[in-house]
């Protein structure tokens, strides 16, 4: 029923309107007379027929683009298309090489140095081991009654080309705290020092320096000392007796009017 009524309501409008369109016929007509209304469309429709037609549009055809080049494998240069040489144009002026500027002398660039490799360092030798050898070295020791006993050490020592001057230099710094400990003694004057040791056939000459002719204990202080040298000299198979030097020079007795000295000593001179 909502349907038909709208549609009724649509035919009365429209016939409402065209009963409008023909009471108004005339004064419709006069008014589109009186603006040129007719006039003005056909201008215009006019004007539309003298414009040129533009052409129809062409649509260009799909250009598909090249594929990129292949990378040229390592180690291979890529073959490059050659290029055409442009002609030089006739009657053209050659061109005139491009002028150097002079270079200031010792301005030439150099070629980088490799950077020097510093030398490599000496391989350290180590130093050779010291070697040692056993030597007999004597000295005194004093018993209960006072007497003065000579006794013999065995000891190793620093060994050079000189065993007999090793041997010396050691009986010179006297005991270890060990043979102390046994109460042995030296009765080597302190501050005595062996200046030269040679061996001349079986007899030993040996150099003392000045020190060696002083000594406090008296004549039996001489002969103790004397008893140390001479022993330890002898106990060389090489060596059977020894002559005493005093600064280079022989002296015929040791402190004053002591011991003699001015010949050889050997064991059986005591």
């Amino acid at each position: 029923m909502s349907g038909q009524a709208g549609c009724l309501l649509w035919l009365i409008a429209l016939v409402v309107i065209l009963l409008l369109f023909l009471v108004n016929l005339g004064k419709i007509k006069a008014t589109l007379e009186r603006t040129n209304f007719r006039e003005i469309v056909r201008t215009q429709r006019d004007k539309e027929a003298e414009k040129p037609q533009s052409p129809p549009v062409q649509i260009a055809p799909k250009v598909e683009e090249p594929l990129p080049a292949a990378e040229p494998a390592a180690g291979k240069p890529a073959a490059s298309k050659p290029v055409a040489e442009k002609p030089a144009p006739e009657n053209a002026a050659p061109e005139k090489p491009a002028a150097s500027k002079p270079v200031a002398k010792g301005a030439e660039k150099k070629p980088a140095e490799a950077p020097k490799q510093p030398p490599a360092a000496p391989a350290t030798e180590k130093p050779p081991a010291q070697r040692y050898r056993q030597a007999s070295l004597f000295f005194v020791r004093i018993d209960d009654d006072g007497v003065i006993v000579r006794q013999e050490v065995k000891r190793s020592v620093p060994a050079s080309d000189s065993p007999l001057a090793d041997a010396l230099a050691a009986l010179l710094r006297g005991p270890t705290e060990e043979e102390l400990r046994r109460k042995l003694l030296s009765l080597v004057p302190e501050g005595t020092a062996l200046l030269g040791a040679q061996v001349r056939g079986s007899t030993a000459f040996l150099n003392f320096n000045e020190a060696f002719m002083y000594n406090h204990y008296g004549i039996e202080g001489y002969a103790g000392q004397l008893k140390q040298v001479v022993y330890t000299a002898t106990a060389f198979p090489t060596v059977q007796d020894v002559q005493i030097l005093v600064e280079g020079e022989r002296h015929d007795y040791l402190g004053g009017e002591g011991v003699y000295i001015g010949r050889p000593l050997s064991r059986n001179s005591f």
